[in-house]
């Protein structure tokens, strides 16, 4: 390895102009270092970009549930889109590192890499203490609306909500499905207090679905004359929540180990080189 020096001279007017240029060898083992990081930092790059095509997806989905989880609670999914952006960014910059084979540049980047897996680090336990409690905030929300079901003859209050969701989910009930809806009988609207044994008509499978559908799918009946989903919608939400989270964190690690073995690459190469270049 080294450096090689270059002196070009042009005549400009009666004065001579001398340009010094370096060109650095690498060794192999040197350019393994550096194509294994043009790898990595792309690595990088494209899970930023999925990290923030994945979250826009889950938002787009999360309308099923949105009147349950509350806008608020979906902040976490433009952090995530946010994320991505910067991991976008610090790939381009590794890239950009290891092209110019800057010894300042790469030092940069490996604090950068570090202080952003740090934050990383942070935000992951941040994020599975708001799961938990989303996950309980729904729960609550679903039950309370349950109880205060009403038929599209009185108040609106709960019907739409708990409609769409068990139409969109294909779900009835919200812990142990149509039974669910015999257990609130009579305790708070009038819908309730008169269909003791019924279910709403949104518990209906599809290929099942007319007016009063749902009438007597509340008790237990012969598996042949089911005619509701026999899944909680809690449930469904609960597995919704849990594969969007196993997709991220699947996403989250392969990023962590790319970005580690980037700044340690880039590290042993700035260590190979003895000279700082421009």
């Amino acid at each position: 390895m080294g450096y090689h020096e270059s002196v070009h001279q042009s005549a400009v007017g009666k004065k001579w102009s001398y340009t010094h240029s370096f060109h650095y060898d690498l060794t192999p083992s040197e350019k393994l270092l550096k194509y294994t990081n043009y790898i990595l930092t792309f690595c990088i790059i494209l899970f930023g970009i999925s990290l923030g095509v994945l979250s826009f997806y889950i938002e787009e989905e999360s309308q099923s549930y949105i009147l349950f989880i509350g806008n608020n609670n979906l902040t976490g999914l433009k952090l995530l889109i946010g994320a991505g952006a910067v991991l976008v960014l610090l790939g381009a910059l590794g890239l950009l590192t290891a092209i110019r084979l800057n010894r300042k540049l790469m030092l940069f980047y490996i604090a950068l890499t570090f202080i952003i897996i740090i934050v990383q680090g942070a935000g992951v336990g941040i994020a599975v203490q708001q799961i938990d409690t989303l996950k309980d905030f729904v729960k609550v929300t679903m039950y309370n609306m349950t109880k205060n079901y009403a038929d599209y003859n009185f108040e609106k209050n709960s019907t739409v909500p708990l409609d769409y969701m068990q139409k969109t989910i294909k779900c009835c009930g919200v812990e142990r499905g149509p039974g669910d809806w015999n257990s609130t009988a009579g305790l708070a609207t009038e819908w309730l207090k008169l269909h003791t044994v019924d279910t709403p008509d949104s518990c209906c499978r599809t290929e099942k679905f007319a007016v009063r559908c749902g009438f007597g799918q509340a008790k237990d009946i012969p598996v042949s004359d089911q005619i509701v989903y026999q899944k909680g919608c809690l449930g469904e939400f609960y597995g919704w929540i849990d594969n969007k989270v196993s997709n991220v964190t699947i996403i989250a690690i392969a990023n962590f180990v790319c970005q580690l073995s980037s700044a340690a690459f880039l590290f042993l190469l700035r260590q190979s080189m003895s000279v700082i270049t421009f």
